[in-house]
C-alpha cells in the first residue's frame, strides 16, 4: 500500500490529511479489491474440483490401458502334479492346458575318479596329460616330483576355462584323483589321457574310470521326446519352464490367473466409480444448507458424466449381446434405489465366465475397439495435453494471473488517485492556513479601532 503520510497533520487546518486519504482511497479500491477476489476466489474453487476430476480420470485411464493391453488376461498359474519329479514355472502368454510329462534321463555332468589310491607323499615323474573336451584337446604339463595334489592344481590351472575341474577325495585306503565338468549334457564329456613321462604318471591316467557319464536330459511331453544339456526344459512349450529332478511322470497343468484377471476388471471398476463420484461431489447442491459445489450446474461436468453413463450402457449392452450379461460377466451398474452411475462387480461371477471362456472375455475386453479401448478413448479425451479438463484449468490458471495484473494495476492506479487527493488536501490546507492569517490581521485591526474610538 502506498504511503501518504505528510509526518504532520495539517498545519492550517489542523485536519488528519493522511488518515482522511488512505480512508477516500480505500474507499474507491474496495468496489475494485471486491470484485478481483471474488473472480479469484472462484477461479481456486473450480480449479481444486477440476483437478480432483481430472487426477480421477487419469487412474481411470491408467486402469483402462492396462485391461485393453492384449496381454491382459495372459497371466498364467502353473502346477506340478508331482513336484519331487518336476517343478514348473511359467510366463505370461503360455498356452493353458495340462501336459503329461515323463522324465526319462536327467542330464548329468561327465566324471572321471582313479580306482588306484595313493599316498599323501607319493611323487610322479616329469611327463604330460592330455584333456579332450567339445572336439578341442589341451596339453597338461606335470612336472618332476609333483604330488596328487599338485597334478590336481595342474589340470585346474589348465582346464578350468574349458569347464573342468579337479580334485583330491582321501579315503581310508589313500588318495584319488577325481576330474569332473562344470556342466551337464553329452557334448560336454571329456576324457583325460596319458602322453608322456613316466609309468607312475602313465598308471596314473589308466586308472581313471567314469563313474558318471555326460548325458543329455529326456523327457517325453505328451508323448513327444524332447531332450537338453540341462534340466531345464525351456523350449518345449513356450513360456513353460520345466525343472526336472528325478524319474518319474507328472501331471504340469497351466492355466488362466483369474486372481490376477478379476484384479484387472476389480481396479477398472474402482477408478470408474472414483471418477463418478468425483464429478457427482464436485457438482451436488447441498439443498438443507442451501449452498452450491465448486461445480454446480457446470456444463462440461454434465457433459462428462453424461458421455460416461451413456458409455458404459452401450457397452454393457454389447457386452450382454455376446452372452456376457451381468448375471454371467458380474459386471454392472449400481441399481435403483443408489443407482447414482457407479457400478457394482461380482468378482466369483467373472471368475467363473473366465474360467470357461478365457478367449472370449479376452476378445470382449482387449484392444483398441473392444470394451475398454472404446471406453479409454473417451477418458482420455479430458486429459492430456489437448485434453478439455487440461484446456480449462490452462485457463483458469490465465484467469489467476490475469487477477494478480490487474491488482498490480490497481496498486498503481490507487496510488496516483491518492496522491491526488493529498496534493488537494495540502492545497485545502494552505489556503485555511492563509485564510486564518487574514483572519487573525483583520481581528488585530478591529481591535486597534475599537481602541482608539473609546479614547
Amino acid at each position: 500500500m502506498a504511503d501518504y503520510s505528510l509526518g504532520y497533520g495539517g498545519i492550517g487546518s489542523g485536519l488528519d490529511i493522511t488518515g482522511m486519504v488512505e480512508q477516500l482511497v480505500a474507499a474507491d479500491r474496495k468496489p475494485a479489491d471486491n470484485r478481483l477476489n471474488r473472480i479469484e476466489s472462484q477461479a481456486k474453487f473450480k480449479l481444486s474440483a477440476i483437478g480432483t476430476v481430472s487426477s480421477a480420470f487419469s487412474t481411470l485411464d491408467t486402469a483402462l490401458k492396462a485391461l485393453k493391453a492384449p496381454t491382459a488376461f495372459d497371466v498364467r498359474t502353473v502346477k506340478s502334479g508331482t513336484d519331487t519329479v518336476a517343478g514348473a514355472s511359467v510366463s505370461s502368454g503360455t498356452p493353458n492346458g495340462i501336459y503329461n510329462v515323463e522324465v526319462v534321463e536327467l542330464a548329468t555332468a561327465n566324471k572321471w575318479i582313479t580306482n588306484t589310491p595313493v599316498t599323501a607323499t607319493q611323487t610322479f615323474g616329469a611327463g604330460q596329460l592330455t584333456l579332450t573336451v567339445g572336439g578341442e584337446s589341451l596339453a597338461i604339463d606335470i612336472a618332476e616330483g609333483a604330488t596328487l595334489q599338485d597334478v590336481r592344481s595342474a589340470i585346474n590351472d589348465a582346464a578350468r576355462s574349458k569347464g573342468v575341474q579337479a580334485s583330491v577325495l582321501t579315503s581310508n585306503d589313500g588318495q584319488y584323483l577325481s576330474v569332473s565338468a562344470d556342466k551337464t549334457g553329452a557334448a560336454n564329456g571329456f576324457t583325460l589321457a596319458f602322453t608322456s613321462g613316466g609309468s607312475d604318471l602313465q598308471s596314473l591316467a589308466a586308472s581313471l574310470q567314469e563313474r558318471v557319464p555326460a548325458a543329455d536330459a529326456e523327457v517325453k511331453i505328451d508323448g513327444l521326446t524332447v531332450t537338453a544339456s540341462t534340466n531345464k526344459i525351456t523350449e518345449a512349450v513356450p513360456g513353460l519352464t520345466l525343472d526336472l529332478k528325478t524319474k518319474g511322470t507328472t501331471t504340469v497343468t497351466v492355466s488362466t490367473d483369474t486372481a490376477a484377471a478379476s484384479k484387472l476388471i476389480q481396479d477398472f471398476v474402482t477408478a470408474y466409480n472414483t471418477a463418478i463420484n468425483a464429478i457427482n461431489a464436485s457438482t451436488k447442491y447441498n439443498a438443507e444448507s442451501n449452498e452450491p459445489s465448486a461445480l454446480t450446474g457446470d456444463a462440461q461436468m454434465r457433459s462428462a458424466s453424461g458421455q460416461l453413463r451413456a458409455l458404459m450402457g452401450d457397452l454393457l449392452g454389447g457386452l450382454a449381446a455376446q452372452g456376457l450379461d451381468a448375471k454371467t460377466l458380474g459386471l454392472q451398474t449400481k441399481g435403483y434405489p443408489t443407482s447414482d452411475g457407479t457400478l457394482v462387480f461380482d468378482s466369483s461371477k467373472f471368475t467363473a465366465a473366465l474360467t470357461a471362456d478365457p478367449e472370449k472375455i479376452r476378445t470382449a475386453f482387449t484392444g483398441d475397439t473392444a470394451f475398454a479401448g472404446r471406453l479409454q478413448t473417451a477418458v482420455g479425451s479430458y486429459i492430456g495435453t489437448d485434453g478439455a479438463f487440461t484446456l480449462r484449468t490452462n485457463g483458469l490458471n490465465a484467469q489467476i494471473k490475469d487477477v494478480t495484473a490487474q491488482r498490480t494495476a490497481l496498486d498503481a492506479r490507487m496510488e496516483a488517485v491518492g496522491n491526488r487527493y493529498k496534493a488537494q488536501f495540502v492545497a485545502l490546507d494552505s489556503m485555511i492556513s492563509q485564510m486564518n492569517t487574514t483572519s487573525s490581521a483583520l481581528a488585530q485591526q478591529l481591535a486597534s479601532l475599537t481602541a482608539q474610538t473609546s479614547s
